[in-house]
């Protein structure tokens, strides 16, 4: 706790957003797969906010030779079935999840809302989820705007992009926890 690396999921008065990835493959797969991570920000009129994160996986490497789990083979590099959750401010509201293999299911822990879906990423494949909800308050536009980016830990700086109405605000690796505060 005192070094910030429990993992907890933490408590935020603004917008938050946490991308958690569960490898539940016996692979090692995702030491090789990249993570580029979009938010994007519509502002309506009235101040609601709309919201999509896009998020694509891509494994450029070629899958480890011999790569049979089930009979007992080393595998590193191999498909890598993924449990993904994304945690954003409690009441937030689905508007769709595109990209899950399975039916996408919507919950609430840790004081926020969890969207969840599953997704395979094949050595040099790729895949992609695009989740779209409205945040459950509104904002002025004269207002700063904060947004807090929890970092799963174990994860080496995926790159985050930032857009509100089209325009690029941010463009980062996420090697820590970030608190961000921009204009809408």
């Amino acid at each position: 706790e005192a070094f910030n690396m429990a993992g907890r999921i933490k408590d935020y008065g603004g917008d938050y957003l946490h991308v958690n990835d569960s490898n539940l493959g016996g692979a090692k797969s995702n030491m090789f797969v990249q993570h580029f991570v979009k938010q994007e920000y519509e502002i309506k009129d009235d101040g609601s906010i709309l919201k999509t994160v896009t998020i694509d996986y891509k494994n450029p490497n070629p899958g480890s030779p011999g790569c049979n789990l089930e009979l007992g083979g080393l595998c590193l590099n191999g498909p890598m079935p993924n449990w993904l959750r994304i945690y954003v401010p409690k009441g937030s509201e689905l508007i769709e999840f595109k990209g899950s293999e399975d039916p996408t299911t919507t919950s609430e822990a840790y004081g926020k809302t969890v969207f969840e879906g599953f997704l395979t990423v094949k050595p040099l494949g790729t895949a992609q989820v695009v989740v779209k909800y409205k945040l459950p308050f509104k904002v002025g536009r004269e207002k700063d705007y904060s947004l807090l980016i929890q970092k799963q830990p174990g994860t080496e700086g995926h790159e985050y992009t930032i857009l509100v109405n089209g325009r690029q605000i941010d463009k980062f690796p996420l090697k820590t926890d970030r608190e961000l505060k921009f204009k809408l």
